[in-house]
């Protein structure tokens, strides 16, 4: 399965998203080879890039990159604040993190895109 830049990212958010709110307000560790089953080099390059442009946009923040590894990693109140927002075209009242654990679990790439879109324009 080919990847498009837009859809790891939004694949990488939801992901980090999921991992840092369930263990907010720990610093986790996130490794990227690990964040998926494929291991092609352009979307690790986009999950790299993702992780980057979360973290100069404020909604995270990490310690060091070693290697493969973001150290440190955790959510920041602005972060935290998006996550929490529920949005008005959820009929089911859940915040932006309780959606997205939703859409991982059933893999919804759909819903997935449109949350993580929706969440930037909150951002």
């Amino acid at each position: 399965m080919t990847h498009n830049n837009r859809d790891d990212f939004d694949q990488c958010t939801a992901l980090v998203f999921d991992l840092l709110y369930t263990n907010f307000p720990q610093e986790m560790d996130v490794a990227i080879d690990k964040l998926s089953e494929s291991y092609e080099d352009n979307m690790l390059d986009n999950y790299f890039a993702t992780m980057r442009f979360l973290q100069r946009e404020g909604l995270l923040c990490y310690q060091e990159l070693y290697y493969t590894v973001f150290k440190g990693v955790v959510l920041t109140a602005k972060g935290l604040k998006v996550l929490d927002t529920i949005l008005d075209t959820s009929a089911l009242k859940k915040n932006i993190a309780q959606q997205i654990n939703q859409a991982l679990e059933s893999q919804n790439d759909k819903t997935i895109k449109m949350l993580i879109q929706e969440m930037m324009r909150v951002v």
